[in-house]
């Protein structure tokens, strides 16, 4: 019998080592609605069979400041969207030894049309995610966002300050130039604002909205569009620039097929970039496709972070 469990436990530690980046990738345990790594049950499962192992989450040790990193779908969007290829990225950074955290926002294909939470809330769910990485080791938070998720990243970054890193892929929502050029956007943030200077935010509301010249229609709260909408809000990016810390670096992959890429330079990066990392990269690619495009270079500037 203890020739039986000596051989076991010889290949439970070769096969352990020869599966580490497989079974890694695969070992994601449901916090709330998002995915986070949690290595705990396995680690269990190890000790058990007698395998011992310096066990540490997700590459990320609390010695270390290890780095986790949480990526923010797009307007409309989920995490496994294939076409913007964040799950990709989060499955590549993951393998580098990055905690990774992919969250279904409100924003999301099936959230934004009906969407009820505003701005401070989504943030508010943000601190939710990076509180727990941090309890899992991750010191050091990283936010990855795509289009309207790059939107709100700038927003959390320029309102709580204490993140590793910025990365802005295809930033996208701007509210003041939808509000400039659209008279039935005007007319409903003017409508919206008033509902919410009588008391009355919580009233149901229907207004406009855009993606990438098409049109779309909300359902929601006056005071959640309102939140959403203000060209001076949390969620208009040419606000929120100027206020990110110095001492945070960016990174902007803006595609050249981009309806924004005209814009994205002056009003968004070169506001918001003031740390000597930061980094303006524009690419071959399209809106959507802009973080697959990008997911080298973006995995690159993140592991090259400056402590």
């Amino acid at each position: 019998m203890a020739g039986v469990a000596s051989t076991l436990r010889r290949f439970l530690v070769i096969k352990w080592g020869r599966t580490l980046a497989a079974f890694v990738a695969r070992c994601g345990a449901v916090v709330g609605r998002t995915a986070m790594i949690n290595w705990l049950p396995t680690l269990a499962v190890l000790a058990a069979a007698g395998v011992g192992l310096s066990f540490h989450v997700g590459g990320a040790t609390r010695d270390d400041d290890g780095i986790g990193v949480i990526l923010l779908h797009g307007k409309l969007g989920d995490p496994l969207e294939r076409r913007a290829g964040l799950d990709m990225l989060a499955a590549n950074l993951r393998a580098a030894g990055c905690a990774i955290a992919l969250p279904t926002m409100p924003w999301s294909d099936k959230g934004w049309l009906t969407i009820d939470r505003d701005v401070p809330a989504s943030l508010a769910m943000i601190d939710r995610v990076a509180a727990q990485m941090r309890t899992q080791g991750a010191n050091r938070i990283v936010l990855v966002g795509h289009s309207l998720g790059a939107a709100v990243a700038l927003a959390y970054t320029a309102s709580r300050g204490n993140i590793a890193g910025l990365v802005m892929a295809a930033p996208g929502h701007t509210p003041a130039a939808l509000v400039e050029r659209d008279a039935a956007t005007r007319a409903a943030l003017e409508r919206a604002r008033a509902l919410v200077a009588e008391g009355r935010g919580d009233d149901r509301f229907i207004g406009p909205d855009g993606i990438q010249g098409a049109n779309l229609t909300l359902t929601t709260r006056a005071a959640v569009y309102l939140s959403w909408m203000d060209p001076q809000g949390l969620a208009e990016m040419s606000v929120q620039a100027p206020r990110v810390p110095a001492s945070i670096p960016l990174l902007l992959v803006i595609g050249r097929h981009d309806p924004f890429y005209g814009r994205a330079e002056t009003a968004v990066f070169k506001p918001a970039a003031r740390h000597p990392y930061s980094r303006y990269l524009p690419v071959g690619a399209e809106h959507s496709t802009t973080p697959l495009a990008a997911q080298t270079a973006i995995q690159n500037w993140i592991e090259g972070l400056p402590r």
